[in-house]
Parts: C-alpha cells; structure tokens; sequence
C-alpha cells in the first residue's frame, strides 16, 4: 500500500489535503503550545506533495504555529524568543528535506517508507533543534523523559493524520475526482 496523492491529483485536492494538515497542526499549537508535531507534518507532506508545495505548506504550518504562539499563547516577543522561532522554521524545513530525501532513496511511499522517513525526520528535528539550544539555550530541554513526551506527542499526531489521509483518499478524494493513487 502506498500513501501518495502526486500522480495525477488535481491542486484542487493537493490544496485541501495540505490546507486539512496545516489546519490541524495549528489547531494542535492552540491546545498543546509548544508541542507541535512539525516532524509527524513535513513527513506527511513530503509523503503526499510535491516538494515545492510541501515546502509551502510547511512554511505556512510553521507560521501558523508561531502567530497561534505570539498572538495567542502570549509567547515573550523578545530576540531570543523570535530566533527560537526561526531555529524551528529552520528545522521545520530541513525536517522536511530529511523526510524527502529518505523517501527518495527508498524509491516508493510504502507505509515501511513512510515510517522511516518518520524516524529520520523525528531524529533530524530533533537533534537540529538541540544545536541551535546550545547557541540560543534551552538546552536542558533535550534530556530524554522530555524528549520521549514529545516523541509521543508527535508519533500521535503522525498516526491520526496518516489514518485521516487513508479515509479522505478513501471517501471524499475519490468522490471529487478519479481517486488519487492509493495503489497496493
């Protein structure tokens, strides 16, 4: 089974499928703050999409998530804060690379693929977000109970999101038009 929306898909449902993801992601900022599943959404995206709109819509999730953060949530709007907040956009896309380029060399979006773009991309943003934790601080959030919450948090979110793609491309992908390749 393979998780794909790129063979013949219109934009009309690539759109839908990134706006659904990008609404849910940021729909996740406003009820659990700083535990955004950016690794579980750029795997996602670089499973369904092109890359260039996959690096769109992770951009816009990103931006999402910092305006739920400084609008909403009351972020402190200090230097520091705003260069954290570019670390993880930054990392966002570079976790979106990674989740590419695994998927590439395994040549298929199979869901064994999928998981290991997943792995790689979780391992990715992580250890680049601890890099920039030492420049910026905040390093003593990487130690590994913190690490293993946000693991779970996010394998969560990928999980839903995943399943919620198999049902839309499903039922109402392929109510819309000929069914996006969902191929055995």
């Amino acid at each position: 089974m393979e998780l794909s929306l790129r063979n013949g898909t219109s934009p009309k449902i690539e759109n839908m499928w990134a706006g659904i993801l990008a609404t849910a992601s940021v729909g996740g900022s406003l009820l659990l703050a700083c535990m955004f599943p950016f690794a579980a959404i750029a795997t996602l995206l670089a499973a369904t999409l092109p890359m260039r709109k996959a690096i769109l819509w992770m951009g816009a999730a990103w931006l999402g998530n910092q305006l739920v953060g400084y609008l909403i949530l009351g972020y402190p709007q200090t230097a520091n804060s705003f260069s954290h907040g570019g670390a993880i956009g930054v990392t966002a896309l570079a976790t979106l690379w990674i989740a590419n380029k695994i998927l590439e060399l395994r040549g298929d979006r199979s869901i064994l693929s999928i998981l290991m773009a997943y792995a790689g991309a979780f391992a990715g943003y992580q250890s680049l977000l601890a890099l920039f934790a030492l420049f910026l601080g905040g390093i003593q959030n990487f130690v590994p109970s913190i690490i293993l919450m946000v693991f779970q948090n996010d394998v969560l979110w990928f999980a839903g999101l995943g399943l919620l793609f198999l049902l839309l491309n499903n039922v109402i992908f392929k109510s819309l038009e000929t069914r996006p390749s969902l191929q055995n």
